[in-house]
Parts: C-alpha cells; structure tokens; sequence
C-alpha cells in the first residue's frame, strides 16, 4: 500500500511539475508542455497557472513612446527619384506644407509618411535621408494613395488602398492575388476612404479592427482570423513584428481588463452611421489620414509607491513559489483581487466625474514635461490613472495634426494646443527638438 500511495505523490509532483513555469521563464514558447510561460502566454490564454508569481517580474522594462527600432524598408528594390531640371515637386519638399495622403507604421516600428506619388521615411525628429522615393518603385502602385495600415499582429501584414481597390503585403512583398476590390476584401467598407488605421484585438478570443475615415463618417471593420500562438512564434522567429510584441509585452502585465475596454467597439448611438464630429471630439471632418500611435506606459507615469509594493509583492511571490507553489498562489490571487477592488473604485469615480481634459490633464504629460496640475486634490484618481497604459491616435488634416486619446476619443489637451504643425512636430522643419512621434 506504501508503494502506491509514493507512486500516487510522485505522479502528482512530476504532473505539478509540468504545469509549473519553475525555471522555464527564459525558455520561450514550449509546444510540448500543457501551458507555457513566455510573454505572449497571457494573451493567448495559455499560461500555467504560477506564471504571474514565478515569471511576473522578469520583464519590467519601461515601455515608453519614444522606444524605436532600426528602420527597415520593404523587400523588393528601391531607386531614387529621377533627376529632373524642371521645377522640382512640391509634394517631395519635406517643408513644403502640402497635406499628406497616408501615414502608416510597419510591423518593424517604421512610420512612413506617403504625399503624391512620393513617400518618406520618418526618424524620431525629420524625414530619413535618401527620401522621398517613389511609391511606385517601392511598392508598385501609382501614387497618390487614399489610406495604409498594418495589422497589429505577429504577421504583421500592410495594407494600402486606392479607389475601389487594395494591396496586402508581407514583410514589403506583395502577395498573390492582389490588388482586390475592397468590396470583396472589406464588407461595407467605401470605396476611396480618406483615411484608415488598425488597433490589436483585446486578446486571442476578440477580434482585430480597422477603422476607415470618409467624408464625415467613419466606419468599422472586424478581421475574422489571426495566428495561432504556436503559429505566431514560427512568425515571430521569422520576422518578428515590434508592433505586436510591444502590445503583449504590455498586455502581460495584467491589462487584460483595461485592453477589452480600449478595443472594444464603436459607439451605437447614431444607428447606422457614426460621424466623425460627434464621436471624435475636437476633430473636423474630413481628415486625410490617421495613425494609431505606440501604445505605452510612460515611465513618468507610474507611482514610486505602486512600484516599490509590487516589487515587494512579487518578491514575496517569489520566495512563497519556492517554499510551496499553493502559498504563491494565494498570494498572487490576493493580489489580483486587490487590482479588481481598485479598478471598480475607479470606474465608479470616472463615471462620476465629467470633466475630462481637467482629469486627464492632472495625471499625463502633455508636452515634455509641461505638466496641468489643477488636480492636485485628487491623488487618489491620479494614483489609479497613472497605472493605464496610453493609447493616442493622430489624426492629420491640411498641414497640422491632432493628438486624441483612444479611451476617450477626444482630441488632448496640450501646450501648444492641439492642431499642431506636422512640419514642425514631425518633420523637423523648424524644431527638431520638439519633433513628436
């Protein structure tokens, strides 16, 4: 009898074994094991179950919004634009202060600006050198364009409209079978958009969107499918996408919640039509193109306090998993009931309060360090607020742009105020130091 119940134990502790992330939290995605431990695990809903106590604090570098990468230009061969003894163009002059047609960020990070039948490629503070160059010798359709977005996932495919039609490409490369009609591609989606960006889905079961701009109205679509997470670690070995990775790695730090909110969908107070002004405070319709910005959480934006505390709780996570994995775990439990209790008492507060711009302004950085503080009486709010990942979508209209926050779609409060000059900001025509991205 003594030997079975030591048999019994000893299946019991190599099964626990199995599901525990216990020195697997460098090791990556494990197609072999029932749950894994990598970064993208609590998207994909595959996490063991000690993953926030035993690997929760390997990664707590700051994801702020002027983290870049090396600019990559897509696949196929680029020439320089043509030598010509004519006046020269006014859409290739950086400065010239004609309105852009597109702005689009690649699955690397690369934000490029498109302008008649030329596009650029944008650094942090001006255009990169060795552009403009032709949309045509890049990407093999005749300029000017309408819209272009890449999805925000491990693929990462880009896609450019024009007319009634649209191009998909992967990693720079043209896919088979296209260009389409974006009737086909895109259900009740118009013909000749004005503007479109893409936003993530809010975790492996919801869905991706994209959002189209015409006239005075905007539009929704919703993607059917995305990779698997097996699938999207091939990808991601492959040609990894910043995009997608910044979001998971953001997404893992217990913002499941915050993110379903973000994306979830459009307001349904105008029935079958949802206009630009009424929904997009701040905006004027029509707009010529939009780009959803990098999500991040700013690392001025965080309380020394909650982070000293969550590092001790983690500590003592820790130490708990080593002495007995079911003490880590309650304590990792108490914890996410601690976050729940402080998100309810912020959802009551936020609906009570109505002053947006003055609650926002109390708590986010409008303009290098130009700080509102009228709220200073409220840093109880302050504290909950600091605490949420930034999502910004810019919106560009003639030669300015305008700054909204997602979670509000109201354009932010700032100094200068918001329209601001896309020569100056992100062309680097008069002040590059003030060059925003």
């Amino acid at each position: 009898m003594k030997g079975v119940l030591d048999h019994f134990f000893l299946l019991n502790s190599l099964t626990a074994f199995e599901e525990s992330c216990m020195g697997r939290c460098e090791n990556g995605f494990d197609a072999s094991k029932t749950c894994q431990c990598d970064s993208m695990c609590k998207y994909y809903k595959s996490c063991c179950s000690d993953y926030e106590v035993t690997c929760g604090m390997m990664s707590k570098t700051p994801l702020t919004e002027m983290t870049t990468t090396a600019p990559v230009t897509p696949a196929t061969t680029a020439a320089t634009p043509p030598t010509t003894t004519e006046a020269p163009d006014p859409d290739a002059e950086v400065c010239s202060g004609r309105p852009f047609d597109s702005f689009m960020q690649m699955k690397n990070g690369s934000i490029y600006a498109f302008r008649g039948v030329y596009f650029f490629e944008l650094d942090q503070k001006s255009v990169v050198p060795g552009y403009p160059k032709l949309i045509k010798d890049v990407w093999g359709i005749k300029g000017p364009i309408d819209a272009a977005f890449t999805r925000v996932n491990c693929q990462g495919k880009t896609y450019i409209f024009k007319g009634n039609q649209y191009w998909r490409f992967d990693d720079g490369v043209l896919d088979e079978d296209y260009p389409r009609d974006i009737s086909v591609g895109f259900d009740k989606i118009p013909d000749y958009v004005d503007a479109a960006f893409a936003l993530p889905a809010p975790g492996h079961n919801g869905k991706e969107k994209a959002y189209f701009f015409k006239g005075d109205q905007y539009y929704s679509y919703e993607f059917l499918h995305q990779p698997t997470h097996e699938e999207c670690i091939g990808m991601s070995e492959r040609s990894p996408s910043t995009l997608f990775r910044r979001y998971t790695d953001v997404y893992s730090r217990n913002y499941e919640r915050f993110f379903s909110e973000l994306f979830s969908e459009i307001p349904q107070h105008h029935g079958k039509h949802h206009f630009i002004d009424k929904d997009w405070k701040g905006l004027r319709s029509p707009v010529n193109a939009a780009m959803a910005g990098r999500i991040y959480v700013s690392p001025l934006s965080r309380s020394p306090f909650w982070d000293s505390m969550a590092e001790r709780g983690m500590a003592m996570g820790q130490e708990m998993a080593e002495r007995g994995m079911e003490m880590g775990l309650r304590l990792a439990q108490r914890r996410m009931e601690m976050e729940e209790r402080l998100r309810q008492d912020w959802s009551r507060g936020w609906d009570q309060d109505m002053d947006q711009d003055r609650r926002r302004d109390g708590y986010r950085q409008n303009n290098r360090g130009n700080y509102d503080s009228r709220n200073d009486r409220n840093l109880y709010w302050d504290f909950i607020q600091r605490t949420q990942p930034i999502q910004s979508v810019y919106f560009f209209k003639g030669d300015k742009y305008y700054r909204v926050d997602l979670r509000s779609k109201r354009v932010d409060p700032g100094v200068p105020p918001y329209p601001r000059s896309i020569a100056r900001y992100w062309l680097g025509c008069s002040d590059p130091m003030g060059a925003e991205k």
